[in-house]
């Protein structure tokens, strides 16, 4: 399993055009085999964590080479994130109750 967290805070003259481009990120997410699911948390300061899960590397790459996702980070890194910090990483253990 492939984990990505997303730590970001919104420029909040572009929340509309991130709220925008959200809802089309989770629609192409969405439609990629073996994406398995995403969560986010509100945190202080305004800011925020998406944690996003994928069944395995090759499906998380699939995600992050997608032209529209492409387009989506550049937007973001240019304009609409304050800050952000984004970690992807390989599960190694895991335990839910």
């Amino acid at each position: 399993m492939i984990v990505a967290a997303f730590k970001y805070k919104v420029n909040p003259e572009f929340q509309e055009e991130f709220d925008r481009l959200y809802g089309h990120a989770a629609q192409h997410v969405a439609a990629i085999k073996g994406y398995d699911k995403h969560e986010v948390y509100d945190g202080e300061n305004g800011h925020h964590m998406l944690v996003v899960y994928f069944k395995d590397r090759e499906s998380f790459e699939v995600w992050d080479t997608h032209p529209e996702h492409k387009k989506y980070k550049e937007r973001g890194k240019t304009e609409i994130f304050e800050s952000y910090d984004v970690s992807v990483g390989e599960v190694f253990e895991r335990h839910i109750k």
